[in-house]
């Protein structure tokens, strides 16, 4: 299962959500409104930084 987050803030987004609802294996979850924090949250999200750093030192254990 995949999950995108669009945000309505423009047409073009209200409108891509729109066709999604026409789709047959495509489910539309419409929450409430959330900060981003909260939904970053929510979906372990990690800042770049983090990442970036995580994925460096990977990288550097893997070559040795």
């Amino acid at each position: 299962m995949t999950t995108i987050i669009i945000d309505e803030n423009s047409p073009q987004a209200k409108k891509l959500l729109e066709y999604i609802k026409t789709l047959p294996f495509a489910t539309v979850v419409e929450e409430k409104k959330k900060s981003f924090r909260k939904a970053a949250a929510e979906c372990n999200a990690m800042p770049v930084k983090a990442f970036t750093d995580e994925l460096r030192q990977r990288i550097d254990q893997w070559a040795e």
